[in-house]
């Protein structure tokens, strides 16, 4: 596996970590994990951590989180709630255009999504281990981890980190922090 394929993995299991975790979901982290660097790492770790929460608990867990809490959603998964305080503001629009330069559409409502800016990186990467897209992916892949997540993610980690009440989601915090530690705000 290359340098590529490998950040790929990565992308793609954060893009997974981030989506609700039903049954297939779960099966596709494991995949994920095991596809960054094999049974025994951070990322085969977390995984596992996922699988042992009991399904219920870890999707009451993740609508409490990212998408009804009471009083308040502790941790919007959205850049602009972020960047903006608002939902589908400037920074989405920007992503969006960036999707466009590609050919992807995207949902609207989740065009900002955390899942689906890793989701969009993961494709990238993959786009980068192709001769013809190489050096364009590769550029486009820097400066959207660096102009996007880069601004709004470190401050998403410290929330997750305080709202989280189970192990998995902690976890997910520390390890993305961790895994962003190239924009020098993690």
């Amino acid at each position: 596996m290359n340098a590529h394929d490998r950040q790929a993995f990565v992308f793609r299991f954060f893009s997974l970590a981030f989506s609700f975790p039903d049954q297939a979901c779960l099966r596709e982290l494991k995949k994920a994990a095991r596809k960054t660097g094999g049974e025994r790492n951070a990322f085969a770790e977390l995984s596992a951590c996922f699988s042992s929460e009991d399904a219920e608990c870890l999707q009451s867990e993740y609508t409490r989180l990212f998408i009804s809490g009471y009083p308040n959603t502790p941790c919007p998964p959205y850049e602009s709630v972020y960047r903006e305080k608002r939902m589908l503001g400037d920074a989405a629009a920007a992503v969006q255009a960036r999707y466009r330069e590609w050919d992807m559409t995207v949902e609207t409502g989740l065009t900002d999504h955390i899942a689906t800016e890793f989701e969009f990186l993961a494709f990238l990467a993959l786009a980068a281990s192709l001769e013809h897209s190489r050096e364009a992916a590769g550029n486009d892949s820097e400066r959207f981890f660096n102009e996007h997540l880069c601004r709004w993610v470190p401050g998403f980690c410290t929330d997750l980190e305080r709202a989280a009440l189970l192990d998995p989601y902690r976890k997910l915090a520390g390890l993305l922090r961790e895994s962003l530690g190239m924009c020098g705000k993690a």
